[in-house]
């Protein structure tokens, strides 16, 4: 199997807006399937290769939905995701608040869902923009052309108040949400009602979400120290509690989660 991952960093300019770049390819003898586990962040996967198919393991009935290029909002879930064989993309991860504004769409018309990219940024940009990827010669100026178009659309909206960002970094550090709503002088229910139009989930279930992303860092970085160390560092009141946490959010055990990540490790460190 042949597999290659290249990195990114977006230009300072969009600091706060993009998080990263991937190049990604791969070629196998037969379809690859992964499990994508919830995340804070707003991946635009721009395809070059076959298209990918996605569905959610918690409803086994659903038929699986087929994606070319797409954007995929936050998910309170795992996202199961299978290509046939051979792949290639550019994977652009935004923050939910430069999403919120690149896009011009509420945040919780993407939630739990994978959406066309010409359905957001219209069939002309969206063509444009595959298309002028597709025809670079090599993923650094794949990443330069994606720096271009999204400061050109950057540039054309508007910058958003300070009290939500200050309240997403707050809830994401693991402050309780009512604690985040009494400093903003807000209700409980007009602080969900700007989670889900600016984040796309309400601020409970996202600082849920960043702390298994910190479990997952852990367990990158060698998990040293166990269970009950790890559920303490990363503000889980105990290790049962992660565990249920870890199996609410991802359908796994913390072991076989551990094992997840260490497979995904393993697959990056490949050599092409």
């Amino acid at each position: 199997m042949a597999f290659e991952l290249r990195r990114g960093t977006p230009h300072p300019a969009l600091a706060g807006v993009a998080l990263r770049y991937e190049g990604f390819a791969q070629r196998a003898a037969g379809p690859v399937r992964f499990l994508e586990l919830p995340c804070t962040y707003v991946p635009v996967i721009v395809d070059l290769g076959e298209g990918w198919s996605l569905s959610d393991p918690r409803r086994p009935g659903e038929p699986p939905s087929r994606n070319g290029s797409f954007i995929a909002g936050l998910t309170d879930g795992p996202v199961r995701v299978e290509h046939p064989g051979t792949a290639r993309c550019v994977q652009v991860d935004l923050t939910p608040l430069g999403a919120r504004r690149l896009l011009g769409v509420p945040m919780h018309e993407l939630a739990n869902r994978a959406v066309d990219l010409a359905d957001v940024l219209g069939p002309p940009a969206a063509r444009e923009l595959v298309g002028r990827v597709a025809e670079a010669p090599g993923w650094d100026e794949r990443f330069a052309l994606v720096d271009r178009a999204l400061a050109r659309r950057l540039g054309a909206t508007p910058l958003a108040g300070r009290e939500v960002p200050w309240a997403l970094a707050r809830v994401a550090g693991g402050a309780p949400v009512g604690e985040v709503a009494r400093e903003l002088g807000w209700s409980h229910r007009r602080l969900i009602g700007r989670f889900r139009d600016q984040v796309g989930l309400p601020p409970k279930r996202v600082g849920r979400i960043a702390r298994l992303e910190r479990l997952v860092g852990e367990l990158r970085g060698g998990g040293a120290g166990g269970w009950a160390r790890m559920a303490a560092a990363c503000g889980y009141s105990d290790q049962p509690h992660l565990a249920r946490e870890v199996r609410e959010l991802t359908g796994l055990t913390p072991t076989a989660l551990r094992a997840a990540v260490n497979s995904v490790q393993d697959l990056a460190a490949e050599p092409s």
